[in-house]
């Protein structure tokens, strides 16, 4: 029974997803309107046949704008957790590795950042970049997370150091990058793999908190967290026009989150 539960968890996440790749691939295909295209006569019209999810305040179409903002938040999201991985990995397992001095320094330097809320920390590095390109985002997003990435690939580093097939490998003489990337990585990549997948979620959570805050991306790329900052006037006479690009966050993040929980348990708890 339990079992049953956890494959459908993750055929449900596999589906979320899917979805959302598919449309960010080629839901340009299937839109009715251009994610800018304005009619101010049918501004702020309920769901229809010609809006299937309605317009906002400038009659602008919701479900063209959502599937064309799916792809700049998929693009953030799975480069910034790709890339903060990498960064990650080789932060952590430098740490990890070397040990000593150079274990101190790396990771205290790691905790002054976790110390601060990641939204907050997004802030401060989308202020010194001074831009909010798709480019620049997903690399505050990288910086944000790396962290926190650096913390697990050091644990997983760890488990693995001082096992015996790690000396042999020394006495061969094997140089420092081969045994962290050639003989541990590959053991210790289970709970990288699932950390990357669970930031995916965060990096779409901090994309559209950034987007509600006016400091993500900017017109006319359309963003989901700008739509509802856009809308969040117009609830009570427009709500579909704040629910539909909310309901699309919370999708995805639940999608990936359900993935990340089906990783976990094949490659860690099983």
């Amino acid at each position: 029974m339990k079992l049953s539960k956890i494959t459908i968890g993750g055929i449900i996440g596999i589906v979320i997803l899917a979805f959302w790749i598919f449309m960010a691939i080629f839901g340009s295909m299937l839109t009715p309107y251009t994610h800018v295209e304005m009619d101010l006569v049918q501004k702020m019209a309920a769901p229809s046949a010609s809006h299937i999810l309605g317009t906002d305040q400038l009659g602008r179409d919701i479900f063209s704008r959502i599937i064309i903002g799916s792809r700049s938040v998929l693009t953030v999201s799975v480069t910034a957790a790709l890339f903060s991985t990498f960064l990650g990995i080789l932060v952590g397992f430098s740490a990890g590795y070397f040990g000593g001095k150079t274990d101190e320094i790396i990771m205290r330097f790691m905790d002054i950042l976790l110390s601060m809320p990641a939204l907050v920390l997004a802030m401060v590095v989308v202020g010194i970049m001074e831009g909010t390109s798709i480019l620049t985002l997903t690399l505050v997003i990288s910086i944000v997370f790396t962290p926190r990435t650096a913390r697990v690939a050091r644990s997983a580093l760890l488990t693995w150091k001082d096992l015996e097939f790690v000396d042999a490998a020394k006495i061969r003489g094997e140089s420092h990058l081969y045994i962290m990337f050639m003989e541990i990585m590959p053991n210790a990549l289970g709970p990288i793999i699932v950390e990357a997948t669970a930031r995916i979620a965060y990096s779409v959570m901090t994309v559209s908190a950034l987007g509600f805050l006016g400091i993500g991306l900017q017109p006319p790329t359309p963003d989901w967290g700008m739509m509802v900052s856009e809308n969040k006037s117009i609830i009570i006479s427009a709500p579909w026009a704040v629910l539909a690009p909310t309901i699309a966050i919370a999708s995805l993040v639940i999608g990936v989150s359900l993935l990340a929980d089906l990783i976990q348990r094949r490659l860690i708890n099983e």
